[in-house]
């Protein structure tokens, strides 16, 4: 369920004490005591006016936070649910808060931009604030790229039909094949005669013969760049959870993500808060939580109409201000539409290959059997 909430109204985003606050101040009314029913006119106000940061639903109810009767701790976050009913709808099949989900849960491709968890979260809450105050950007300009995001989402689907045991299965093909230089050598019989030459090498034999066996696939994947690696797992848990059903192609947004690991490495090596968190070399890859610095980037190139430049010049804006960041601003929503890319982009890469039928016997097992079988013509058991 959603901690914060757009407010169609205000044009800016509110968690659950921030909107009673607010609407305490705007009618004249004392806020509600924890025991105190919320009334009426602010009820209708918030199913009308509040839409849900991820589909944009409408229908919200506010549903406050509890305490323990023992020891005073809460026991429940405060929080928005947008049911089903006569006059709005229930989230889209596609939001993130669709289904059974927790009070707590925030969707892995959506940042609390409030949050500072870490270092990463805390350089970054300080440029959200200061772009919002040197209004750079908006907290409606944020939900304008969220809902961006959510259209290209519903427009870019394909059904996963993927057999979760390709990819291990192409995994082994590519770490056990023969190099190409091997295969596309003039090929050498493999007589009695040759195979008893003293010393021979019957591993290197047995995998050229199982990777001609294989060529036309290795060809593909090597054209390709396929190479799932240490994905493998994931794409393998990805084909699973997900078969059959309707999911987001994220390829779509491939020249989006590019632009986007290339601002965020860029903000990485010269913004030196971030800087002195990461390596010099692989400055994305040394920050331990990359995620709201990706959303970050992402959010001025969205502003910038996906221009490089334009949006390193915002950021260099925000980052020479001396403004005392107004961290009450950073209380939003913001997206990294990016989560998860790599492995979803191979995904679907490797579901758009020619039909591949997977052996009984991994690659590894093919070519300890085809050895065998070498050794056995050689008449050697060695």
């Amino acid at each position: 369920m959603p901690l914060t909430v757009f407010s169609a109204s205000r044009r800016m985003e509110l968690d659950v004490e921030q909107l009673l606050t607010q609407l305490g101040a705007e009618t004249v009314y004392v806020m509600p005591s924890k025991s105190t029913p919320i009334p009426e006119s602010w009820k209708v106000h918030c199913s009308t006016d509040l839409e849900c940061p991820s589909c944009f639903c409408t229908g919200a109810e506010v549903v406050r936070a509890s305490k323990s009767k023992v020891d005073g701790h809460n026991v429940r976050q405060a929080y928005f649910r947008f049911p089903q009913s006569d006059s709005s709808a229930e989230h889209h099949p596609f939001c993130d808060f669709s289904g059974n989900v927790s009070a707590a849960f925030i969707p892995e491709n959506l940042v609390q931009f409030s949050s500072a968890k870490d270092g990463v979260s805390r350089v970054v809450r300080e440029l959200v604030c200061k772009g919002i105050q040197l209004e750079v950007f908006t907290q409606w300009d944020i939900r304008r790229m969220r809902e961006w995001f959510f259209q290209t989402k519903l427009q870019s689907q394909f059904t996963i039909t993927l057999d979760p045991k390709l990819p291990g299965w192409l995994d082994g093909l590519h770490r056990h094949a023969s190099w190409p230089q091997d295969l596309d050598a003039v090929p050498i019989g493999l007589t009695t005669e040759v195979l008893g030459i003293p010393g021979f090498n019957f591993e290197a034999a047995a995998t050229r013969e199982v990777s001609q066996r294989h060529r036309a696939t290795l060809d593909i994947l090597r054209e390709n760049r396929l190479y799932p690696g240490a994905m493998v797992e994931r794409l393998e848990k990805l084909a699973t959870d997900y078969h059959g059903k309707s999911v987001y192609d994220p390829t779509v947004l491939q020249n989006h993500f590019q632009l986007t690991n290339r601002l965020a490495a860029f903000i990485c090596s010269n913004h030196s808060p971030l800087s002195r968190l990461s390596k010099a070399h692989y400055p994305l890859n040394g920050l331990k939580n990359v995620k709201p610095l990706l959303a970050f980037s992402a959010l001025l190139l969205f502003i910038s109409d996906w221009q490089l430049d334009a949006a390193v010049s915002r950021f260099a804006q925000i980052a020479s201000s001396k403004l005392q960041a107004d961290e009450t601003l950073g209380n939003v929503m913001g997206l990294n539409p990016f989560h998860d890319f790599a492995a979803w982009a191979m995904l679907k890469s490797i579901q758009d290959l020619p039909s591949i039928q997977i052996p009984p016997l991994s690659v590894k097992e093919e070519i300890a059997l085809k050895v065998a079988e070498l050794k056995r013509q050689a008449g050697t058991s060695n």
